[in-house]
């Protein structure tokens, strides 16, 4: 039989430990232990390692929700046979050895153990049951009893996992992570943007509603009264319709709607007001 359960060696929940660890160190602008947080999830989770195959088949059983009884039954018995040809056991206790060791040494022993995640429970019952899976000597009736949680867990009825768009962001986020994902974003793109399209992304990301409806409206207003004055300036009559075509596609759009359908076309009127600006 498996051994209890053991927080310090449950993958999920070291990962999300790890994530909340470098988010906070981001916040508090510790970025040198930032820094060291990520490279040890690239060189820990790197794809090959036992670890990021016991990871996937994690994550795949905790986000999964919404499942009919029956397939929540097929996914469990994949599962457990996954776990039979999947894993060396030997190597994949070796690796959370040594990313338990490497945590300990650049961060302070038990540090990163310190950071609260939620769904714990759902946690500590997937990884019950990958340890049981993966042995020859499990428990029937703890197995029983942790596959019966775990099909609740698949069958539970959820809202949907928040979209993610081009950037691979989910369209709301906690504040938590807001500071490192703007950072993050910023370094990325900020010689492709303009000013006006970030500062509609932050609102985005912060999901500030009032905000970004507040400035959904400053563009469209601008927008319109430069085309305007364009239009009165203009005697090209093929270049004239098109503006004013523009202009009837502007003047439709909504300004209170915030979702990110309505988000993408004001960053394209943002990015015609400023080529507008130049003419």
């Amino acid at each position: 039989m498996a051994k209890v359960h053991n927080k310090k060696r449950n993958i999920g929940i070291i990962y999300e430990q790890m994530i909340k660890f470098i988010c906070n160190r981001m916040l508090e602008s510790d970025q040198e232990s930032a820094k060291k947080g990520v490279q040890i999830i690239k060189e820990s989770f790197k794809k090959g390692t036992q670890l990021h195959k016991e990871y996937k088949l994690f994550k795949a059983l905790a986000t999964t929700k919404n499942t009919s009884d029956t397939l929540a039954t097929n996914i469990i018995n994949e599962a457990k046979k996954a776990c039979n040809h999947m894993f060396d056991n030997y190597s994949l206790e070796k690796e959370k050895s040594m990313l338990i060791k490497k945590l300990n040494y650049n961060f302070g022993k038990g540090t990163i153990f310190k950071e609260n995640i939620d769904n714990y429970k759902v946690y500590a019952t997937i990884q019950t049951l990958l340890n049981e899976w993966r042995t020859d000597e499990s428990s029937f009736d703890l197995v029983t009893e942790y596959e019966i949680k775990l099909h609740n867990s698949l069958t539970e009825t959820v809202n949907k996992t928040p979209e993610k768009d081009d950037l691979g962001m989910p369209e709301k986020v906690d504040s938590l992570t807001f500071k490192l994902m703007n950072e993050v974003f910023n370094k990325r793109y900020n010689n492709v943007l303009n000013e006006s399209q970030q500062n509609l992304i932050s609102a985005f990301i912060k999901s500030d509603d009032d905000l970004l409806k507040e400035r959904f409206n400053k563009i469209k207003e601008s927008s319109l009264i430069k085309l305007n004055t364009y239009i009165k300036s203009c005697d090209n009559t093929i270049i004239l319709e098109k503006y004013k075509n523009v202009k009837r596609n502007i003047e439709s759009l909504d300004v209170d709607s915030c979702d990110k359908k309505n988000l993408q076309k004001f960053l394209t009127v943002s990015k015609l007001y400023e080529e507008l600006l130049g003419e």
